[in-house]
């Protein structure tokens, strides 16, 4: 859990704790962005530093507690799916492990250039770099996750 730890306590996501009043004040900005004049993900892509303490955290996010929950859980979800985008899927940790235990699914990890470029490689994964807001890769289901 020591880079979920990292993130959450990390200066770049304590400090806009205390520019809760960007919400009250109704200024248009999310606390993040009164805090460091943008997007979390504008910073990551202009703070390596916190790129990389992000994707750990996100990695471990998914490791320990959410993709194990789900395959516990829910494996059915995942039953007649031959191809799965996870879309933001970060360096493919999550879809690795879905890939892992569900074989016959040929998995799509799909997230930003930078983040795909320092992923490492999955047995079942390939990488597809992009932008979701532009397309998506044609799959029979797509797989996202909301971990913050």
């Amino acid at each position: 859990m020591a880079p979920l730890l990292l993130m959450k306590s990390s200066p770049v996501m304590l400090t806009p704790w205390h520019s809760l009043s960007a919400l009250v004040k109704g200024t248009g900005e999310t606390p993040f962005e009164a805090a460091h004049g943008k997007d979390l993900w504008s910073l990551a892509a202009a703070d390596a530093t916190h790129n990389t303490i992000f994707n750990d955290a996100m990695s471990c996010s998914a490791r320990v507690v959410t993709v194990p929950a789900i395959l516990e859980d829910c494996p059915e979800i995942f039953e007649g799916v031959g191809s799965l985008v996870d879309v933001g899927g970060g360096n493919g940790t999550s879809l690795s492990m879905i890939v892992k235990a569900c074989p016959w699914i040929k998995g799509i990890n799909f997230d930003l250039p930078r983040v795909i470029s320092s992923s490492q490689e999955y047995i079942g994964v390939q990488h597809v770099s992009g932008n979701m807001f532009d397309s998506i890769p044609k799959a029979d289901a797509a797989f996202i996750m909301v971990k913050l």
